[in-house]
């Protein structure tokens, strides 16, 4: 049974917010069964020298988020999700594969931006696959590598390099309200952060919403019911 979607602007939306890189296509494998609208968020041109706060910003208003909204984010886009939530407070708000402080975020990454290591990554290397991209994101199944292939190849280099630096200059330290964490225990991204994850799946890798889209789909349905969502079920 189709179900039916609501496009009634004062309805509560869910607005999903992609990975570092990627696009709408990361969350393919997610069934949520929903009336709510629900929006692949595109990630906007960042202005000369934007901050990541007053990027957040931007997307806010380009997109009219609201409190009622629901917003999930993975890896980068838990950054992004987190950053919203200081002008706004959605109903829920989600984290796959991504941190919610400061603290949660590896050392390596904290290391790279006192010699800014980011940089010294060419540009020209930020689109194109490779094998060592299959083994950080744990890919194995050709279908899966083809289709990050594709992913990777439109990636706009200029965005990734900007975000790869806001991601290590990050200095949030405050977890906001009706957020959860979901994260697997061999992510080579983001390794996980036991004690603030909500949510820890055995072996799962960085890509949750691919290898284990399952797992999370259910989580997800269950954070939704319990605060009080349609989740089509």
């Amino acid at each position: 049974m189709m179900t039916k979607v609501s496009n009634d602007k004062n309805s509560p939306r869910i607005f999903f917010f992609t990975g570092l890189g990627a696009d709408e296509r990361a969350f393919s494998y997610l069934k949520i069964k929903t009336p709510l609208q629900q929006i692949y968020v595109t990630w906007l041109k960042p202005e000369k020298q934007e901050s990541l706060t007053a990027y957040c910003r931007r997307l806010v208003e380009e997109y009219a988020i609201k409190e009622d909204d629901i917003l999930i984010g993975l890896s980068f886009g838990g950054l992004v999700v987190t950053e919203i939530n200081q002008y706004i407070r959605p109903s829920l708000s989600i984290l796959i594969s991504s941190a919610s402080t400061r603290k949660e975020l590896p050392l390596m990454y904290r290391a790279a931006r006192r010699v800014n290591l980011h940089y010294l990554i060419p540009k020209s290397s930020l689109n194109k696959p490779n094998r060592l991209r299959y083994y950080l994101f744990s890919l194995k199944k050709p279908a899966q590598k083809k289709l990050f292939d594709e992913i990777v190849t439109h990636t706009d280099p200029d965005f990734v390099r900007w975000a790869m630096d806001k991601i290590v200059h990050w200095e949030n330290s405050v977890r906001p309200e009706n957020l959860f964490k979901i994260h697997g225990t061999s992510d080579r991204i983001i390794p996980i952060h036991k004690a603030s994850s909500d949510f820890i799946i055995k072996g799962g890798s960085h890509f949750l919403t691919w290898e284990n889209s399952e797992e999370v789909s259910a989580i997800i349905r269950q954070l939704m019911k319990a605060k009080g969502f349609d989740t089509g079920e």
